[in-house]
C-alpha cells in the first residue's frame, strides 16, 4: 500500500490515531502530579566492637543493623520524631500513627536509608529532618547493649525531598505515548479494514472497474467546493 493511501486511511480516523495518545498523555501527567513526596536521608551506623565479619553468629552485635528497618518503622521511633517537631511546624499536627505510617527504611551494610512518604512536601521534609535528629539517640537506646560504648551515627546525605518515581516519569511518559500512538494507528487500520465504504476515487474505480466521471458528494467540514468534476477520461 502506498504511503499516501496509508496516511489517508489513518487520517479518516484521526480521533483514534491522536485521541488515544492524548488521553494517555493527560492521564499520565495527572497521575504523576498526584504522586506523593518522599523525604530521604542516609546515615552510617558503626556499632561498638564492630568488625568486617558482618553476619557472624558468634558476634551478635555485628548483626544489629538487620533490625534497622524495624526500628525506624516502629511506633517508638515515630513518637520520638513527633516529639522533635516544634509546634506550628509542618507535620506537628500529625498523630504518632500517621508519622509511623509515613516512615520506612532499608540498609546496605552499615549504611541505613530512611524514607518519609507524604502528600505534602513540607511535611515530608520536616519529618525527615526530625528523624535525622533523633536517629543517633534511638540507635543507641535500642540497638546497643547497656554498658557498651555508644554507636557512631553520621549523616551521609542530608534530608532532601523529591516526588515518588520522579526520575522515571519522563521515560514512562514518552514510552506510554508512543505505545498509545501505535495502538491508535492499529485501531484505525483495523477499522478501515472492516469498513466496506468507498471513500476515494481510486477505490471506486478499483471496485467497479470503471473510471470516475464526477464527484457529486456534498461539501464536508463546512468548506464549499469539496466536490469537483473530473470530466470524462480518455
Amino acid at each position: 500500500m502506498e504511503l499516501k493511501r496509508v496516511l489517508a486511511v489513518l487520517m479518516r480516523r484521526w480521533w483514534l490515531v491522536f485521541g488515544l495518545p492524548l488521553a494517555v498523555l493527560v492521564g499520565t501527567v495527572l497521575l504523576s502530579s498526584s504522586q506523593p513526596y518522599v523525604g530521604t536521608f542516609r546515615a552510617s551506623v558503626l556499632i561498638p566492637t564492630d568488625t568486617e565479619e558482618t553476619g557472624n553468629a558468634e558476634r551478635p552485635e555485628l548483626m544489629v543493623m538487620d533490625d534497622f528497618a524495624q526500628i525506624v518503622s516502629s511506633e517508638s521511633f515515630a513518637a520520638n520524631v513527633a516529639s522533635r517537631l516544634q509546634p506550628g511546624t509542618p507535620g506537628s499536627d500529625l498523630s504518632v500513627g500517621e508519622i509511623q505510617r509515613s516512615l520506612s527504611a532499608d540498609r546496605r551494610g552499615r549504611i541505613g536509608t530512611v524514607n518519609v512518604t507524604r502528600d505534602d512536601r513540607a511535611e515530608a521534609l520536616a519529618i525527615a529532618l526530625a528523624a535525622n535528629a533523633v536517629l543517633p539517640d534511638v540507635v543507641n537506646r535500642y540497638m546497643v547493649a547497656q554498658g557498651e560504648p555508644r554507636a557512631t551515627v553520621q549523616t551521609i546525605d542530608q534530608p532532601s525531598v523529591a516526588r515518588l518515581n520522579a526520575d522515571s516519569q519522563t521515560v514512562i511518559l514518552v514510552v506510554q505515548t508512543l505505545v498509545a500512538l501505535a495502538v491508535g494507528a492499529g485501531l484505525a487500520a483495523l477499522a478501515a479494514a472492516l469498513d466496506e465504504k468507498l471513500y476515494a476515487e481510486d477505490e471506486v474505480s478499483a471496485a467497479l472497474g470503471l473510471p470516475v466521471l464526477a464527484d457529486v458528494r456534498a461539501p464536508r467540514w463546512g468548506r464549499a467546493g469539496r466536490g469537483w468534476l473530473r470530466g470524462q477520461r480518455a
